[in-house]
């Protein structure tokens, strides 16, 4: 894996991070139906960082 997909990488997993963060805090308090959009929009954002780290990971795998 290349020092810039590594870099890319990390910074997925740091985001990652931050969003399962938010939910747990979601989890606890949910409320509003803005939070439940917001809870909605970053399923949609793991879900689409997991296919980029599965693309990075990749071609290191072959």
């Amino acid at each position: 894996m290349s020092a810039k997909s590594s870099e890319t990488m990390m910074d997925l997993l740091k985001e990652l991070a931050l969003l399962k963060q938010l939910d747990e805090k979601f989890e606890r308090e949910a409320g509003s139906s803005l939070e439940i959009s917001e809870f909605e929009l970053r399923q949609d954002r793991q879900r689409e960082i997991a296919n980029q780290i599965k693309a990075l990971a990749e071609p290191a795998s072959e």
